[in-house]
């Protein structure tokens, strides 16, 4: 892995937790929608600009986001604000999220940004915060998932060199009698990723936290493979079992793997 891995808890997560107004939401697909969880159930806007406003009530620390599962044109004018009210004219805090172009089957490339080293950023927060698509998207706009992280995490000793990076291309295949196959393609793709960690007691200590946080399998969570790399992950982990070998004194090998919540067809 060449650059560290970069994870969050699931209460990292803060976005379920503000009230959040869309304009020009689409009913259908309402504002709730981009926090509840579930990328395969998007929020939508019937224009092709706008944006969502998250309420904190009080100010919020927010470290890095993500927006996953999108529609948005690569390369896109897209924003994250944060403000002391709920006034844009000159936000504080605002910095462009980069879109970065489509993979070959369709599917979009997750963004993310970390917000810490930026221009505006502050420790405390802001109790209010906002994504907005400035530029005019190829559709009316649509976002499974916002994720807004109100701690930067990262593994530190990294994931071992020899990781395993899947996709699981999903077909309904027939084979005849005589070897002839029908395929029909769902158009769907669940990526997995599956590592170890050569850790010391400290790190063990992290990865139990992490574990526990998200109540094992149950809780989905960002990971970002390579912090180097604009490609965020929405994820759960793979099993419902951890294990922690202890190899010597303040040395342990920890397997890690990690499926990427279904997304269903592309927006």
């Amino acid at each position: 892995m060449p650059v560290n891995a970069v994870y969050q808890h699931y209460s990292d997560n803060v976005t379920p937790n503000a009230s959040i107004v869309a304009t020009t939401e689409d009913s259908a697909y309402p504002a709730e929608n981009i926090a509840n969880l579930n990328p395969a159930k998007p929020a939508k806007l019937t224009g092709t600009t706008g944006n969502w406003v998250f309420d904190f009530t009080s100010a919020q620390r927010v470290d890095l986001v993500a927006i996953i599962h999108h529609n948005l044109t690569a390369g896109l004018e897209v924003r994250i604000q944060g403000n002391a009210t709920d006034s844009w004219s000159s936000p504080t805090f605002n910095q462009q999220i980069t879109i970065p172009a489509y993979k070959e089957d369709g599917y979009p490339t997750n963004p993310w940004l970390d917000l810490r080293a930026l221009s505006g950023y502050s420790a405390s927060g802001f109790r209010f915060w906002r994504l907005v698509v400035v530029g005019t998207n190829g559709a009316a706009v649509a976002i499974g998932e916002f994720v807004m992280g109100s701690l930067f995490r990262s593994l530190d000793p990294n994931i071992d060199w020899g990781v395993k990076v899947r996709e699981d291309r999903r077909v309904v295949e027939h084979t005849t009698d005589y070897g002839v196959s029908n395929i029909y393609e769902l158009g769907v793709t669940v990526r997995g990723f599956q590592g170890s960690l050569d850790s010391p007691d400290t790190q063990a200590d992290a990865l139990d936290a992490w574990w526990r946080d998200t109540r094992g399998r149950v809780r989905p969570f960002l990971l970002v493979p390579d912090g180097t790399v604009n490609d965020a992950w929405f994820v759960r982990w793979a099993s419902t079992q951890k294990e922690i070998t202890r190899q010597f004194i303040d040395r342990n090998t920890i397997p890690v793997e990690f499926a990427e919540v279904g997304r269903g067809l592309t927006l």
